[in-house]
């Protein structure tokens, strides 16, 4: 069981890591995508970094809700170990706890999203131009996709657990968008929107409306 949380705290500190270090991404590369959107949004996108659209005071804020959970997990975690050892040595043990619940892939392996909608207010119905990467919500045979998230670095969603609410933005894309590969960075432009939103993966509290999707330029 020790061994599970200190993978659990791994995750956490690159998590953390990921969301304070996006602002090293460079402010001035140029995109060299199409416009997606019949009409082009006539005001120059405001380029963007992940810990902006954290308000004031929502890392510290994270650090403790991260801290909390991972003491409560560790709580659960001794608990559990001293069940499991009941059950192995009485068959007739009544402690109801089923070992199966905790084993790989199981309904219950898996990691709760942690962190607040709290959001930059002033982002709201902005021109946005950010980086990240894209988690498709469903994955399709031409990889076209009219909705996917954007995240800051990759893999979230998908093999390590969600960001925060306000450091993922979900994307709707008309007409749908081709990422050919899903390991590689984006930027993406559009009117953002705040809010409270929610996918099978992950909630979000910041949306886009795509206009432009554009290979980062390293």
């Amino acid at each position: 069981m020790r061994l599970v949380l200190k993978k659990f705290s791994s995750v956490f500190v690159l998590a953390i890591l990921a969301v304070s270090g996006c602002d090293q991404a460079p402010s001035k590369s140029e995109a060299n995508g199409e416009p997606l959107a019949q009409s082009r949004i006539e005001t120059e996108p405001m380029e963007l970094v992940w810990k902006d659209l954290m308000p004031v005071g929502e890392e510290e804020r994270l650090a403790e809700m991260y801290t909390e959970y991972y003491e409560e997990l560790e709580r659960r975690m001794v608990g559990n170990a001293t069940q499991l050892k009941d059950a192995a040595t009485d068959k007739q043990s009544d402690t109801g706890f089923d070992p199966s619940l905790i084993a790989e892939g199981a309904a219950n392996d898996t990691m709760d999203q942690i962190g607040t909608f709290n959001v930059v207010s002033s982002l709201d119905g902005m021109n946005i131009r950010i980086p990240g990467y894209v988690v498709p919500l469903d994955f399709n045979a031409e990889n076209k996709y009219k909705e996917f998230l954007l995240v800051p670095y990759f893999g979230a969603c998908l093999h390590t657990p969600p960001p925060p609410p306000n450091q993922i933005i979900f994307v709707n894309a008309d007409p749908a968008v081709k990422v050919s590969n899903i390991e590689e960075p984006f930027w993406i432009e559009g009117i953002m929107t705040t809010g409270e939103f929610s996918s099978d993966l992950a909630s979000t509290a910041y949306e886009v409306k795509l206009s432009t999707l554009s290979a980062y330029d390293y």
